[in-house]
């Protein structure tokens, strides 16, 4: 039975505050890339959503799970992948790269869900795929300076994150039976899990002590609070509005991102990034709004 949103315009509202939260995460996260190492941001992010939504799970009464389904799994691990990558990537990369790398998820989504869930992508998304990778080598501009002037390893990482985000969201899509909380709560303890192995056993540009110099406290604090609001904004936007036109509206995160660092380092995107920028966002919403019209959302 379809079921139309009763709240339209408060969803929107949700999904561009979450996007703003998030972007000041990604933001924080940048400004640590010369002070700790990229995996003790990503344990800092997943210990702390860890106890705030286990703190939730356990005042809701929340049944806790462990194992309830290889979805559940598939997206705890994808969901982890993909953190550990853009955590990586966003201290090597200027944030709106990143961020407008990660946010093309939807149009690896459509591909995917070929194979795994027998929906056959139609010719808007293979377009839409060219026209997004085209949007980010406009962004890069390869071809400035001598050779290829590309950092292939962040970039690759960019694109990883958003291929296991794909993977994620095929999994969460099957657990609507279980409680929200026990899902977030089942990601965060494996993401603890990525983020710690990631932490022992990866090469750390600094030492782990440098996590309580100087502001680096209160810039990790910062990381794990706008992460946490950032899941209750979308949490809040999904609940109360259509999927498709909520996750469009999400693609407002790629402009916040790309206006406060801006604003912050005064570099700025010239004219063939900002219209790769553009090309990348188009791409993508196409993708999602044709989703929507083609898939009511039901409950």
């Amino acid at each position: 039975m379809a079921l139309l949103p009763t709240k339209p315009i408060a969803a929107s509202s949700w999904m561009l505050a979450g996007s703003l939260v998030f972007s000041f995460m990604g933001f924080f996260t940048t400004l640590l890339s010369d002070q700790v190492s990229w995996q003790m941001v990503a344990m800092a992010r997943s210990a702390l959503a860890l106890v705030f939504a286990l703190a939730l799970a356990l005042m809701a009464r929340a049944r806790l799970v462990v194992h309830d389904s290889w979805f559940l799994w598939q997206r705890s691990i994808a969901g982890s992948i993909s953190l550990v990558c853009t955590f990586y990537a966003l201290t090597k990369l200027p944030l709106a790269e990143v961020l407008m790398i990660t946010n093309t998820y939807p149009v690896w989504l459509a591909m995917i869900s070929w194979p795994m869930i027998g929906e056959k992508p139609g010719w808007q998304v293979w377009i839409s795929a060219i026209l997004g990778v085209t949007g980010v080598a406009m962004v890069k501009q390869p071809w400035e300076g001598e050779g290829l002037s590309l950092d292939w390893v962040p970039l690759l990482t960019s694109f990883i994150a958003a291929w296991a985000t794909a993977f994620a969201m095929i999994g969460l899509n099957q657990l609507k039976h279980l409680d929200t909380r026990s899902v977030v709560v089942h990601f965060s303890g494996v993401a603890c899990t990525f983020s710690a192995v990631a932490l022992l056993f990866l090469p750390s540009q600094f030492v782990a002590v440098n996590a309580l110099r100087g502001n680096a406290p209160w810039l990790l604090l910062g990381v794990g609070l706008t992460a946490t609001a950032g899941q209750i904004c979308l949490t809040k936007a999904f609940t109360g509005g259509r999927a498709a036109v909520v996750s469009v509206i999400g693609l407002s995160q790629v402009l916040f991102g790309a206006l406060i660092e801006g604003i912050w380092t005064g570099r700025w995107l010239d004219g063939i990034g900002w219209l790769g920028l553009g090309l990348v966002t188009f791409s993508t919403g196409w993708v999602l709004l044709r989703k929507g019209q083609n898939q009511p959302q039901t409950k």
